[in-house]
């Protein structure tokens, strides 16, 4: 099943709930000629619908998008994540890792520094980090163990934390969003860094996203950003950039309730303001967060409502050059892709999925949907590129 692209998954479970096309249409509120048509794999649903979806057929999103629920997970889908799993076993009390002995706390340090610039601007950012996170999240918790819980150490646990949710998330696991999230925040909270905790904050508010919890990560955000409000008079960039990250988290989880024209004014309004004031080309506390990232935000809430053309018009004015992130980067494109997508202009979506691919060619072998876009690009490709389109699907290692 999770190499099933999304349209024939859907069918699935519609057949599996006993549901007519009609009956689950009507449920989600679209019309049954595009759920048809989804289903046939030549239309992507764009994300609130496929949440939609999702919860009338009593699914995980991951069940619809080639992902193996958390239920239903039966292990080593890869080697890295097993070794994932038994480092988050790695307690005071009791541990899985059998090392022994307390870590530098310098080498840690440079370690997870290493693995965030990684993250962010390696084309192999998946395995590169992938490939140290177990011995990171094992020797972080060991000094911290070691150093009596000293804020030095605390600060590396939480950040080692933050940096496994998103990588999890992608790969299949965001079942185990929670527990990292938690393990951020309370180390956090033990150095007493404000900006720390805020970070830590919004780490929080990416994975209630991810889970569906909008009113959670609205509430959560928002008590984050007025809570760094108070210290902006004689802040640093690094207080206006993650008060700006936290409204930009508030701002998704406003659309995504079904209110876009608060989503609009903290994108326009607060989040703008902060993000002049940072500039470009940073990456404070591992948020990205500056005009150009307001921008692609603004973009996914004009994508959220199913208001394309303004999607299009603003996604124009967006450098992506200037973001501090790959993973950023190729977010825009892909959302330009959808777009594009819903007008059936298949050669604007294959043009954004070639320039994804050139700046992060494990995108299509990690991220479900964007496969699911390819499958769809090759479904419906006209006789007169379809062998283009092909021959990219198996550069990507989508096709034999």
């Amino acid at each position: 099943m999770p190499d099933m692209p999304t349209g024939q998954l859907i069918k699935l479970h519609r057949l599996e709930c006993k549901k007519s096309t009609v009956a689950l249409a009507t449920h989600v509120g679209i019309t049954v000629r595009y759920l048809e048509m989804i289903e046939a794999g030549t239309k992507t649903p764009a994300l609130p619908t496929l949440k939609k979806i999702a919860k009338v057929l009593g699914v995980r999103i991951a069940a619809l998008i080639g992902g193996a629920p958390s239920e239903d997970y039966k292990g080593e889908v890869n080697p890295w994540l097993a070794a994932v799993e038994r480092a988050l076993c790695t307690y005071r009390s009791i541990s899985l890792s059998g090392r022994e002995g307390p870590p530098d706390l310098s080498d840690v340090t440079a370690r997870i520094n290493s693995a965030w610039e990684a993250w962010f601007t390696s084309q192999n950012k998946y395995t590169d980090v992938l490939s140290v996170l177990p011995d990171l999240i094992v020797d972080a918790e060991l000094a911290v163990n070691a150093s009596g819980r000293s804020p030095e150490a605390c600060r590396v646990a939480s950040e080692v934390y933050q940096l496994s949710r998103p990588l999890l998330k992608i790969l299949g696991r965001a079942d185990l969003g929670p527990l990292v999230c938690d393990r951020a925040i309370r180390y956090a909270e033990e150095t007493e860094d404000p900006v720390l905790i805020g970070a830590a904050t919004w780490n929080i508010g990416q994975a209630m996203l991810s889970d569906g919890m909008h009113q959670g990560a609205l509430d959560l955000s928002m008590i984050g950003a007025e809570k760094l409000e108070q210290s902006l008079s004689d802040g640093t960039l690094q207080h206006f950039s993650v008060y700006g990250g936290l409204l930009q988290v508030a701002a998704i989880a406003a659309v995504r309730k079904g209110d876009p024209w608060r989503a609009r004014e903290l994108l326009r309004g607060p989040a703008r303001k902060a993000a002049l004031r940072v500039g470009e080309g940073h990456n404070f506390h591992h948020i990205v967060f500056g005009p150009g990232n307001v921008g692609i935000h603004a973009v996914s809430v004009e994508l959220e409502v199913g208001e394309f053309s303004e999607a299009l018009r603003l996604a124009d004015d967006v450098d992506i050059t200037k973001v501090a992130s790959i993973g950023r980067q190729t977010g825009h494109l892909y959302q330009v892709a959808r777009c594009y997508d819903s007008r059936n202009n298949d050669t604007a979506v294959f043009i954004h999925l070639k320039m994804a691919e050139k700046i992060c060619p494990q995108d299509f072998q990690h991220r479900q949907n964007v496969r699911s876009m390819v499958t769809t690009l090759v479904k419906r490709a006209k006789p007169s590129y379809a062998s283009e389109i092909r021959e990219f699907a198996a550069k990507v290692g989508m096709l034999d």
